[in-house]
C-alpha cells in the first residue's frame, strides 16, 4: 500500500522545466526564440523566486532557467545587491 502511494506522488524531473523568461514571450503571441531581452535589477518580484532564503542564486537545475537568462539573472542580482535592493547574505 505504501509503495503505491509513493509512486503516485513522485516528483517531476527538474530538468523538464521550461525557462520562465522564454515561455513568457511565447505565450504572448510573439515569435519564439528570444524571450526576455533584459532582466531589470529593480524588478524585485521577478528576481525574488531565483534567490533562496540565504541570498544565494539558485542553480539552473532547480529553477529551469536557460543559460542565456541565467547569465542575465546573475548580473541583475549582482546589480541589485550593489544598489541595496537585495541583501548579500541573511
Amino acid at each position: 500500500m505504501a509503495q503505491q502511494q509513493k509512486s503516485s506522488q513522485r516528483r517531476s524531473n527538474p530538468r523538464l522545466k521550461k525557462c520562465p523568461f522564454c515561455t513568457h514571450r511565447r505565450s504572448s503571441g510573439q515569435a519564439a526564440g528570444g524571450g526576455a531581452q533584459y532582466i531589470d535589477y529593480k524588478d524585485y518580484p521577478t528576481i525574488k523566486p531565483f534567490v533562496d532564503y540565504f541570498g544565494n542564486i539558485m542553480k539552473r537545475y532547480y529553477t529551469g532557467v536557460c543559460l542565456r537568462h541565467q547569465k542575465m539573472l546573475r548580473i541583475a542580482i549582482e546589480r541589485a545587491r550593489f544598489m541595496g535592493f537585495l541583501a548579500y547574505r541573511k
